[in-house]
């Protein structure tokens, strides 16, 4: 696991997650670390257009050869950092976002994704429990920026069993619905440096 990422394999959360994800023809996804492509498949199945950043060289030429048909038509494949990765250099202005956060990224990753709110008309992530846990039940620097930003839900709680290789946490699936909010930047950037 060299960018502790791990995989959904569990054909009945995978279901129930592209249920939730309530995806409509001609939806653009932002999908960050697509692994294997289990979801990417089932979203690009449903109509939706997939943009997928994928860190690993491996997985990503995994992707390459696993969606050769729609590559550069339902798929668009980038071999990057998300972290790294601007946003503002693609073709569309506004996208739904996906991601199975790894581990490692996941407070970088909410970070980019509150930067770039107005790019996303709604968020869905996977993240341990105990991430999920400080964003929603605690009162913390991180629980009060991302529900300033965003109405948050969790959706599904996994278990370790449901992926590939088994973490030894369990995970929460997450909706963010960004919020209007009234601030202007620089008076944000002002109230959460405090």
């Amino acid at each position: 696991m060299k960018f502790s990422q791990v995989f959904l394999k569990d054909k009945n959360f995978i279901e129930k997650i592209i249920d939730f994800l309530e995806i409509k023809e001609g939806d653009v996804f932002l999908e960050v670390g697509p692994g294997d492509g289990e979801i990417t498949k089932e979203i690009i199945k449903k109509g939706a257009i997939v943009i997928a950043i994928e860190i690993d060289y491996n997985l990503f030429k995994v992707l390459k050869e696993k969606f050769y048909l729609v590559l550069n038509e339902k798929l668009f494949l980038f071999n990057e950092d998300f972290l790294k990765f601007n946003i503002n250099n693609l073709s569309w202005s506004k996208f739904r976002f996906f991601s199975n956060l790894p581990y490692h990224i996941t407070h970088s990753a909410l970070f980019k994704i509150i930067e770039n709110k107005e790019k996303f008309s709604d968020i869905h992530i996977m993240v341990q429990k105990e991430v999920a846990n400080k964003i929603i039940k605690e009162k913390n620097y991180l629980s009060y920026l991302i529900n300033y930003h965003f109405d948050v839900k969790e959706l599904l709680v996994l278990p370790p069993n449901a992926f590939c290789p088994k973490p030894k946490v369990f995970s929460s699936f997450l909706r963010l619905l960004p919020k209007n909010n009234f601030l202007e930047k620089s008076l944000e950037e002002k109230l959460f440096s405090i």
